[in-house]
């Protein structure tokens, strides 16, 4: 059986988005794995995996770390229910992929750091003050947070332009039927709606909207369904 090393938050809340992209794809394949919780604080875990960090899967003889690199994996060992249907060199989803980390997760990050430390583990706690406050220059987490949302929220529905344009003509990012670019910008979503109080990122007159509560709707409700930390 596959075994999938995913992030835990308190309270078994399940936050990556990038473990997100990893569970939706073992979904879509229709394969079951054994869920292998870890803390910021616990890397040895998937030392093995020579990896800092999760998604990292152990599917029989292979190791394999890294979302993407998980999809193709999955892709090639499970070829039926592809998760790039009618992408053949993988490029679309791939622009997706890429474009998801670096044009939306930063966006994300900021509005949802505030509530970081309330909702991890107690013993991850001080590794997410110490390590994100490096990377923000400050340990004032609540008024990075509340500043980033007061812009970042028109700011991330603006980012989302080019996911419209292409669901004005079709329901998914994949085409008729959703597959690995629609779980990548899911995942993505899944984030902040794990743990991230007051927040909504998109409008309920989104076409974007529509698409994420059909997404929710997936695999008998596995999305809606998934912990989160807020009330």
């Amino acid at each position: 059986m596959i075994t999938l090393y995913d992030l835990v938050f308190d309270n078994d809340v399940r936050p990556s988005p990038f473990c997100w992209r990893t569970k939706l794809a073992l979904k879509h394949k229709g394969l079951v794995w054994r869920d292998e919780p870890m803390g910021f604080t616990e890397k040895d875990k998937i030392a093995f995996a020579q990896s800092q960090t999760v998604p990292v899967i152990h599917d029989g003889t292979h190791v394999v770390k890294d979302s993407w690199a998980i999809a193709l994996h999955l892709e090639k060992a499970y070829p039926g229910k592809p998760l790039f249907p009618d992408d053949p060199a993988k490029a679309h989803a791939r622009f997706v992929n890429g474009w998801a980390d670096t044009s939306l997760h930063i966006l994300i990050f900021p509005m949802v750091v505030g509530d970081m430390p309330q909702t991890v583990r107690p013993q991850d706690r001080d590794y997410i003050i110490e390590s994100r406050g490096k990377r923000l220059g400050t340990t004032d987490f609540a008024t990075v947070q509340k500043n980033a949302r007061e812009k970042g929220v028109v700011a991330f529905r603006q980012a989302l332009e080019p996911v419209r344009r292409v669901m004005k003509e079709q329901p998914f990012l994949s085409g008729t039927a959703p597959a690995y670019a629609d779980y990548i910008l899911f995942g993505s979503l899944l984030w902040p709606r794990s743990f991230a109080r007051d927040l909504e990122l998109l409008d309920k007159e989104d076409i974007v909207w529509a698409w994420r509560e059909r997404m929710l709707d997936l695999f008998d409700g596995f999305g809606r369904k998934a912990k989160t930390a807020v009330a």
